[in-house]
């Protein structure tokens, strides 16, 4: 009953939006008593896409395009995009490449319903359908099912999260809760970076990227081989950028640099049996300006420095009915805040999944997982500190998830729920119930509703802060009863391949938040001004809004992609909230947010990639909307060689991204710089 209730609080706007949306499906679908009696279900249908195929030419079947990507993220399985009930999108490395992107958190850019905010040059705050900021909390980052994020402030260091670019395989993006398979801070989205394999990495690579206006200079090498049973990489990486600029055009000194090195292989054991094992090293600084509560408020040319590594081993078996994955990781990451403070994490996880399917119509997918994570943080100034300095956490986790294919065979339904115990709150659940239903072999329509949870941080229960904003000083202490932030999701999703040429892709969802985290006011004292703040959970909120995506192969040598977003927050304090914020987070997320994208083939081995940027306003930072142009010029003048021209930003000097918030950002923003670059790989 309470789920009926739930659903009398959605926006009638939201309710009448899906019942003409499944309206639309029923009329352009056949009636299903013509189904029934139609021969051609989805076996049938599937053969006969086959036997129009095989009639094709080679020449025709070249012109082929059919976008519906597989990806592994949403069911922790292979399965493609219009099977998939949740609102995917997946970007290919030839997305990327065309792109000039050298980045991970630039290619987010490309995906609707994700928002990247570019802080200054060697910070990122980035997040999906709303609620972001500098500390963005609600987005679970993983690279090849390693989590990245930092349990400090449950947030993501985007300038240490990377790999070679040319090694990415597909960037596949979850917008919407997937906590019921990947447990907490899997709330607002899901980002999980999949690298190729060894296998597709074979022979030798040296890439260079050199430019002005962001990277100064990028180089790259990587050699892979065969060896008994399987095959090799190893890859070096040197990454320099360049300092930002103010409102004024002076240079913010923020500038980057990071070297990086790393390696995988993957052994066919048997023919049951494959194992892989890879691993990075990182090491490298960054500059930024800063405002904090110092007799000199503004402190230039600051330094970071950066050092970590992983390693990732991952065991698939291949069983007679489904298979089985164990994957064990260890990750050190150290973080020298320069006269501030410094902190060093390692985690080790520990992850096995189970996914049998007993039968055609009935499969489930189940899993356990462990995680311990050991802290050590040292403070320099009463600024920022953490109370205690060393901590110890461990985390237990398991899941289940059954897939039904009910009858008639056109709908499937999907339930599941994820279960974990921490140190901070004790004993969470996390379920979603999913309703997939494909009427024909180019339609597929979906619907979801799921909980998920944010579980506190390091920074929400035990931090101590004091830091000047303006005339008045904030001393912020963390809470050790601070509550998990709950997320009752709501969604609706339509897909459609109307041609071999046109794909279209639309999700609704309404969220539904409680327990979201203020800064409550304790008490003031005047002299000197200083506010003593605590962090409760005294907010409640609601995120609704709309997200497309449109694929169009105009001619076999031409390639549209559009996207469009709508994101509308609402956030409500409760009674009694002493809030010193109120509800400003409200204006911490654009209305609006499209990209248009253009791909063209040219004759003798020429490549034109342009890209259309529109970002709504950010009120609440005072940030202006913006509209940046890049474009790109690829020649392949041999089989191992190509070349690029590119720019970006082309219709401003400069523009800012982001502005000083409630978001936790207490630094000097920058504003992006246009860029100018020359790419070159080359292959032997």
């Amino acid at each position: 009953m309470k789920i009926f209730s739930r659903l009398k609080q959605v926006p009638k706007w939201f309710q009448l939006t899906g019942v003409l949306s499944l309206g639309l499906l029923l009329t352009m679908s056949q009636p299903i008593d013509a189904l029934e009696k139609d021969k051609g279900n989805l076996l049938d249908k599937k053969r006969a896409l086959f036997n129009r195929l095989k009639k094709l030419s080679l020449k025709e079947l070249g012109e082929v395009r059919f976008y519906n990507p597989e990806a592994t993220s949403a069911a922790r399985k292979t399965q493609r995009l219009l099977d998939t009930p949740s609102a995917l999108f997946v970007l290919s490395q030839e997305d990327i490449h065309r792109a000039g992107i050298s980045s991970i958190p630039e290619a987010l850019r490309l995906i609707p319903g994700v928002q990247v905010a570019r802080v200054y040059a060697n910070r990122w705050a980035i997040s999906a359908r709303g609620l972001n900021g500098l500390m963005s909390s609600k987005l679970l980052v993983m690279i090849d099912g390693r989590t990245v994020y930092t349990p400090y402030t449950a947030s993501v260091f985007w300038e240490v999260q990377d790999v070679l670019i040319e090694d990415i395989d597909r960037i596949e993006v979850i917008r919407g809760p997937g906590a019921s398979l990947w447990g907490a801070n899997a709330v607002n989205g899901i980002i999980n970076i999949i690298t190729k394999t060894a296998e597709q990495t074979q022979g030798n690579l040296v890439t260079t990227h050199l430019g002005v206006g962001e990277e100064q200079a990028v180089l790259g090498v990587r050699h892979g081989g065969a060896m008994k049973k399987g095959h090799y990489r190893v890859y070096g990486k040197f990454y320099e950028h360049d300092s930002f600029v103010d409102a004024v055009g002076q240079q913010t000194d923020d500038n980057w640099q990071m070297k990086r090195f790393g390696f995988r292989t993957d052994w066919h054991l048997t023919k049951r049996d494959n194992l892989s094992l890879q691993g990075d090293v990182y090491d490298g600084f960054e500059k930024q300006t800063n405002f904090f509560a110092l007799d000199v408020p503004r402190i230039a040319n600051h330094h970071i420095y950066l050092k970590g590594f992983n390693l990732l081993t991952r065991w698939k078996r291949k069983l007679t009915q489904g298979d089985m994955i164990f994957q064990s990781y260890y990750d050190f990451a150290e973080r020298d805040n320069t006269g501030l403070f410094k902190e060093k994490r390692g985690t080790y996880d520990l992850d096995f999944q189970h996914r049998w399917p007993s039968s055609d119509r009935f499969e489930y997918i189940w899993g356990l997982g462990f995680r311990y994570i050991h802290e050590q943080f040292q403070n320099y100034t009463p600024i920022v500190d953490l109370d205690p300095h060393k901590r110890q956490d461990r985390l237990f986790s398991a899941f289940v998830q059954a897939e039904f294919l009910l009858q008639p065979q056109r709908w499937k339904m999907i339930v599941g729920s994820k279960f974990e115990h921490n140190d901070y709150t004790g004993f969470e659940y996390q379920p979603t119930a999913r309703l997939l239903w494909t009427p024909h072999e180019r339609h597929s329509a979906w619907m979801a509703i799921s909980r998920a949870v944010r579980t506190p941080s390091r920074y929400d229960a035990t931090n101590k802060t004091n830091v000047l904003q303006g005339q008045i000083r904030v001393k912020n202490s963390g809470n050790p009863d601070f509550r998990s932030e709950v997320l009752r999701a709501y969604e609706l999703g339509y897909r459609f391949t109307p041609s071999d040429q046109f794909f279209l892709d639309t999700a609704l969802f309404y969220n539904d938040y409680e327990k979201l985290r203020t800064f409550e006011l304790k008490e003031f004292q005047p002299y000197p001004p200083t506010l003593i703040t605590k962090l409760e959970n005294q907010m409640t909120g609601e995120v609704y809004g709309l997200e497309m995506a449109a694929h169009w192969q105009a001619t076999k040598d031409w390639r549209w992609v559009a996207t469009y977003s709508y994101t509308d927050v609402q956030l409500h304090i409760l009674p009694s909230s002493q809030n010193i914020f109120k509800e400003i987070e409200e204006g911490d997320t654009p209305h609006h947010q499209a990209v248009l994208r253009s791909l063209l083939s040219l004759p003798h081995h020429l490549t034109f990639d342009t890209v259309l940027y529109y970002v709504d306003n950010v009120p609440s930072q005072n940030t202006p909307h913006y509209t940046r142009f890049d474009v790109r010029l690829g020649w392949q003048p041999s089989p191992n060689l190509e070349l690029s021209l590119g720019a970006r930003n082309l219709f401003d000097n400069q523009h800012p991204e982001f502005g000083v918030g409630l978001s936790g950002n207490v630094d000097i923003p920058g504003e992006v710089r246009r860029a100018f670059y020359l790419h070159m790989d080359y292959r032997f």
